[in-house]
């Protein structure tokens, strides 16, 4: 049962990560960026790539430099934050600790790139590399974990409902509001759809089976896939309206019909769903979970 928990941990942390680098390689902003700084570095050529390359090779250098190493090291920083979990994003010591973990195969690929060019005589010496590489990576780890907290402070404080007041969607039930009054969800579409799918790419707007919090975004999963949403938590839960579902965790709501039955994760009770997804019940909820035959 221990190892199954543990594979179950790797494998949600395989898939977050999977997806915050969907997010983040189809971001608009991370592109042009890296354009940006492609365009910065070709033109001054640090580093001596100004008189060993000309003009158009340094530009394509650093950008591929930039694309490559940039997604390598976040990739690589955001699946040991994930492995980690939810309680990583209070020290910023571990954000450099992996930023300079991180370093070392942003490093390699550095000096791999260098000695493919230049000949492995002009490549700089791998162990320095590697040092000033970790540095860097843990600085730029540290500055990107700030701005992350900064841009997602607001939403994540509000997202997550107190642990006493269980908020549940019942088609077009009730949900307590963070003031602890009871606010009406809103009715469902005209066509019965939840709102919600509306901000899912087209492609993914199929049958609604659960959320989850990802930090400050709601992975919204359908039986067509799943994308991640920027919004609070309870907010994603209203616009489930026409759904019969349930809130088992701070973390995770589920659709009645698309869970399959009880589970267990290291001994304490879970929801199985219909995708193979197995959800965590939190014992301010197991009351309601119980009455609706989820466990």
């Amino acid at each position: 049962m221990r190892e199954l928990a543990k594979n179950f941990v790797n494998d949600n942390a395989l898939q977050s990560t999977k997806r915050e680098m969907q997010r983040v390689l189809a971001s608009r902003s991370f592109w042009l960026t890296t354009l940006a700084a492609a365009i910065l570095l070709g033109l001054t050529g640090p580093f001596g790539t100004w008189s060993a390359l000309s003009l158009p090779v340094r530009l394509a250098y650093w950008a591929f430099v930039g694309v490559v190493t940039y997604a390598a090291g976040y990739g690589l920083v955001t699946l040991l934050a994930n492995l980690q979990g939810p309680g990583r994003t209070k020290h910023l010591a571990f954000w450099a600790g992996y930023g300079a973990i991180a370093g070392l195969p942003v490093a390699l690929i550095v000096w791999a790139l260098n000695a493919g060019l230049f000949g492995r005589a002009a490549a700089p010496a791998l162990p320095e590399l590697t040092a000033m590489v970790m540095a860097v990576s843990a600085v730029v780890s540290v500055i990107v974990a700030l701005l992350e907290r900064q841009t997602g402070a607001a939403a994540s404080a509000q997202a997550r409902p107190q642990p006493d007041a269980p908020v549940e969607n019942l088609g077009t039930g009730t949900a307590p509001t963070s003031g602890g009054q009871t606010a009406r969800a809103p009715e469902s579409q005209p066509d019965g759809r939840p709102k919600i799918l509306d901000r899912l790419p087209p492609e993914q707007r199929g049958r609604l089976s659960h959320m989850s919090m990802q930090d400050h975004y709601v992975d919204v999963r359908t039986d067509r896939g799943s994308a991640l949403v920027l919004m609070r938590f309870s907010d994603a839960i209203a616009e489930t309206a026409g759904v019969d579902g349930l809130q088992i965790h701070r973390s995770h709501w589920v659709a009645l019909a698309m869970a399959e039955g009880p589970a267990r994760i290291n001994g304490k009770p879970a929801v199985r769903m219909r995708d193979g997804s197995v959800l965590p019940v939190s014992r301010s909820y197991i009351d309601a979970a119980r009455t609706a035959g989820l466990v």
